[in-house]
């Protein structure tokens, strides 16, 4: 038998068919048996474990990223329709709401895709997917006296976050010896302790089953920049600027500048920019922080404090794209790269300007489709104070970006490219950004408030989503005029 199984083996399109039949297999045992004996919470656990550890060792069964890739895929196309059509009622009927099983096979599906070769990354993320991350959970709802928080909405323990980190530690120090045999034993302890914080973290700040994807996602990128700081021997410096940039967070949240999920979202942001991109990618993000931060305070008649507040998704819709445009130019090297980051924190400095300098106007903004009178503040307003504020925003890091690149044929693109972006941003604000009016039709809001309907735009489309389209644009337009101009 055993033999009739290894000469099975040898043709990876067979293995496809094992595990493809051996998880449709577990599915279907966990709909039709499970759910008898085990409430839905625990049979989605059981699943999670057991699919996590023999996807996690797929990199050694399969030489190519094809047949993972199909296998991510399929079940990504069962789950969603499982989740949408409810049926799997199994492991998809569960107290909260959750898109966890959605999640799942895409996280998978984006590392088997893009970093096959990373096998020992991928073993290493998807096994604390696997194990530490449900533990966290059973811990947190079963233990006693809670300690509760909550961060973006998914009620989270301070035991299960414990869970978390002890466990995540564990399977990273028994996994060391074999995956980071050229590791010294205090660089192999200080590494396993930096990913499992990092990991707990990225669980903490997840909601409705994000963690499915934050987590492999967060772990795999910690391991290789780990390995990339060894290879380069920049520990020592590496460590003294975060801790100064982590320090000027901690009090830009001090000062409200930052919500404790802004400040996390800052930190991991400012972690991987400067370990994957250096300094000409951090300063032009930094340059967006400090004046953007100060910015917010600007107010119609004069300046004072106002309470600005960034949650990590104000801090990933203005700088995610940067910050993948980053990640993406250390795995594959571009020239194109760099100019399209510019742009990206271009789009957001411009904007972000144009808005605050905006409230100096002492005319009202016109709406940038309509042309009609808005109140301060509206999005798709504009004023000229605003508009050639947005100008600035983006010539400023034109100049820090100059520093970096000496062309001014492509910083001339980023500068114009960002504007645009801002400008796009306005209009996207002005015809899909959601609207909601009160019962009695007397308030107008861009922020859903309990009772009131949707009055214009898309009720999926918020400011976060406007600022992630005008972060993207920017890139994008640079793309297209350096493919016509240069």
């Amino acid at each position: 038998m055993i033999n009739i199984f290894m000469e099975l083996a040898k043709n990876e399109w067979n293995l496809f068919l094992l595990f493809f039949i051996s998880i449709s297999a577990l599915i279907i045992i966990s709909e039709f048996v499970l759910k008898k004996i085990c409430s839905n919470n625990t049979n989605r656990q059981i699943v999670h474990i057991t699919v996590g550890i023999a996807v996690s060792f797929t990199p050694y069964f399969f030489t190519h990223n094809h047949q993972p890739v199909l296998l991510a895929f399929i079940f990504l196309i069962v789950n969603f329709f499982g989740q949408r059509n409810n049926f799997l009622k199994s492991f998809h009927n569960i107290e909260r709401e959750s898109y966890g099983t959605i999640f799942y096979p895409i996280s998978y599906l984006l590392l088997a895709l893009l970093f096959w070769d990373y096998s020992n990354h991928i073993t290493i993320s998807f096994l604390i997917l696997a194990i530490a991350d449900p533990l966290a959970s059973i811990i947190g709802e079963n233990v006693k006296s809670k300690i509760s928080f909550n961060i973006l909405g998914d009620n989270k323990t301070v035991q299960g976050s414990i869970a978390m980190f002890v466990c995540s530690l564990v399977i990273i120090l028994i996994l060391s010896n074999h995956f980071f045999n050229n590791w010294d034993i205090t660089y192999k302890l200080l590494a396993a302790i930096i990913i499992s914080i990092a990991v707990t973290i990225a669980e903490a700040v997840s909601y409705k089953g994000s963690d499915n994807i934050s987590i492999p996602i967060t772990a795999f990128l910690f391991v290789e920049l780990l390995h990339h700081i060894d290879r380069n021997q920049i520990g020592f410096d590496y460590i003294i600027y975060n801790l100064i940039i982590i320090l000027i967070l901690f009090v830009a949240h001090l000062r409200r500048y930052l919500s404790v999920s802004g400040l996390v979202g800052a930190i991991i942001m400012a972690v991987f920019l400067l370990g994957f991109g250096g300094n000409n990618f951090l300063y032009p993000l930094a340059v967006f922080f400090i004046t953007s931060s100060a910015l917010s305070f600007v107010q119609k008649e004069n300046i004072n404090k106002k309470d600005s507040n960034r949650n990590i998704n104000q801090v990933f819709s203005n700088g995610g794209p940067a910050l993948f445009i980053c990640i993406a130019n250390y795995f594959q090297p571009s020239d194109l790269l760099y100019p399209c980051f510019l742009a990206s924190v271009a789009a957001a400095n411009s904007d972000t300007w144009g808005t605050e300098l905006g409230k100096l106007s002492k005319a009202n903004p016109i709406d940038i489709i309509s042309g009609k009178k808005v109140q301060h503040g509206t999005s798709g307003g504009i004023t000229i104070i605003g508009t050639i504020g947005s100008l600035f925003g983006s010539i400023t890091i034109g100049i820090i970006g100059y520093l970096f690149i000496i062309d001014k044929t492509i910083i001339l693109l980023v500068v114009i490219s960002g504007f645009l972006s801002s400008l796009i941003d306005s209009m996207l604000g002005s015809t899909n950004q959601a609207r909601f009016i009160s019962p009695e039709g007397n308030i107008i809001t861009e922020k859903y408030e309990m009772n009131y309907f949707l009055y214009t735009g898309s009720k999926i489309i918020n400011n976060d989503t406007v600022n992630l389209y005008c972060t993207i644009s920017g890139p994008l337009i640079l793309l297209i005029f350096y493919s016509v101009i240069v």
